[in-house]
């Protein structure tokens, strides 16, 4: 036994094409209108076309890949994208949010 650890086989389902279910009724939980992770893709492609056209750098953007974002002006990102999109305008809050 060399210095090779076991490899473990990772299986990656990408679902990103896979269309959404037909007929599907969320159930309203909780008071919440809209989930976190929905209200997040929608804060995300909204604000990363609508800054990027705009000759500012983008607040807030995709990665290249597609599968994770980036906050690039913290400041701004709190004071003019969370107050649209969220209840909260503290970012600690935001990232709690990430976290669940």
């Amino acid at each position: 036994q060399g210095s090779k650890g076991k490899r473990i086989p990772h299986v990656y389902l990408d679902y990103s094409t896979v269309p959404d279910t037909v007929g599907f009724v969320r159930k309203k939980t909780g008071g919440v209108t809209k989930p976190f992770p929905e209200k997040l893709y929608e804060m995300l492609s909204a604000e990363t076309v609508s800054t990027s056209t705009e000759n500012s750098s983008t607040i807030v953007t995709w990665l290249p890949h597609g599968r994770a974002f980036i906050v690039r002006k913290p400041k701004l990102f709190t004071s003019e994208i969370m107050a649209k999109y969220f209840r909260q305008t503290k970012l600690t809050s935001f990232q709690r949010q990430l976290n669940l």
